[in-house]
């Protein structure tokens, strides 16, 4: 059998025919050549990357909170519906979330026993001055925000989240280009290789948090991370003296999308880092393995300030171990403007400027 016509081109996706007298496989229509063993790992390249992605987490069953030697309280907010617990010594309370005043103070039931906990580094005070210190670093918020802003309640609450490990390996295919170019006496010209690129890989994944309260947004949690998971202690309830904890109230199969994304985002920006030296990369196929996936259940130290400016209420979540804060400031409209107008000025002078030098070499 002089030919053999099972294969596709790589680049054009003609067939390819065995030219015996070269010993490759040849496309006629792009004139490209490859040997048979190319093309035999661009083809199981393609056959990994284009494998089924498989996530696989253990079942996670929580321990009871049962503590018959502590005293807690639960506290309902019934503003925005808040369920939170905390020390029975606490008494009247602010909540944490939406800053309202009225909260109610109820019998404790039992939760679930988190296996962990990171303490709080940052007393409230120490807070209070950094969320000081960062809205002065802020350009385009109102100056009186800066002075006249009143921090109504700066509450310490640990937030649950539900914390993922794994195992991953990932099969990663692209399409790259390299675009070179050089000139002569006559011509520019630009050079454009296209190649097919294979990325494999593997990777261990410790302590992927994905927050367990509907009330803590996302936006804000994500934010504020990372945390130090080397302060983690087991749980014990003495660290909840004086501050919230939030009751989880988003499941583990309800989060495990958003650790599955997680996991999948870091292994493709791994294997995309292995591939430099190219104009441009694009993912073409990629299959993700997850294996021995187990979950656990933490509570992390946030604090949470409601500000009161101008009579709104304005919100912030600040990393009560690294004191990294997010929050939704104010805008100054005035400074705005004066950014808005700095900028037209600039682009008006610009096109001026290049209206008399077209006119100065006679275009216009």
């Amino acid at each position: 059998m002089d030919t053999i016509q099972n294969y596709k081109c790589p680049c054009c996706g003609d067939a390819l025919v065995f030219s015996g007298a070269k010993h490759k496989l040849h496309c006629s229509s792009c004139g490209n050549d490859y040997e048979p063993e190319t093309i035999k790992q661009v083809y199981d390249a393609d056959a990994a990357a284009n494998t089924e992605s498989r996530y696989e987490w253990d079942s996670y069953t929580p321990r009871e909170f049962t503590m018959e030697d502590t005293s807690l309280a639960s506290y309902e907010c019934p503003s925005c519906g808040a369920s939170i617990a905390g020390d029975a010594s606490l008494g009247a309370t602010i909540c944490p979330y939406c800053g309202n005043t009225t909260i109610m103070k109820n019998q404790f039931e039992g939760a679930l026993l988190p296996d962990y906990i990171i303490p709080f580094r940052i007393e409230k005070n120490e807070a209070a001055l950094r969320f000081r210190q960062a809205a002065a670093k802020k350009m385009f918020i109102p100056g009186a925000f800066k002075s006249e802003a009143k921090v109504k309640e700066t509450t310490g609450m640990y937030v649950p989240f539900w914390m993922f490990d794994c195992d991953a390996d990932a099969d990663i295919t692209y399409t790259a280009q390299r675009v070179s170019g050089w000139s002569d006496s006559k011509y520019n010209y630009t050079k454009t290789d296209f190649y097919r690129l294979f990325r494999s890989g593997n990777a261990s994944f410790a302590n992927i948090p994905v927050d367990a309260s509907q009330k803590a947004e996302d936006v804000y949690m994500d934010a504020i991370e990372p945390f130090d998971y080397s302060d983690a202690v087991k749980f014990d309830a003495s660290y909840l003296s004086g501050y919230l904890a939030d009751k989880y109230d988003v499941s583990v199969d309800d989060s495990i999308e958003r650790a599955n994304k997680r996991v999948r985002t870091s292994m493709e920006k791994m294997l995309m880092r292995d591939t430099a030296g190219y104009t441009s990369v694009q993912p073409q196929n990629s299959s993700i393995r997850f294996s021995g996936g187990k979950v656990r259940y933490a509570l992390m130290p946030v604090w949470m300030l409601n500000v009161n400016y101008n009579g709104q209420m304005y919100k912030f979540a600040m990393n009560g171990q690294t004191g990294k804060s997010v929050g939704n400031y104010p805008a100054s409209k005035a400074k705005l403007a004066v950014l808005f107008m700095s900028v037209f000025a600039g682009l008006s002078a610009l096109t001026i400027g290049g209206c008399y030098l077209l006119h100065a070499l006679g275009v216009l």
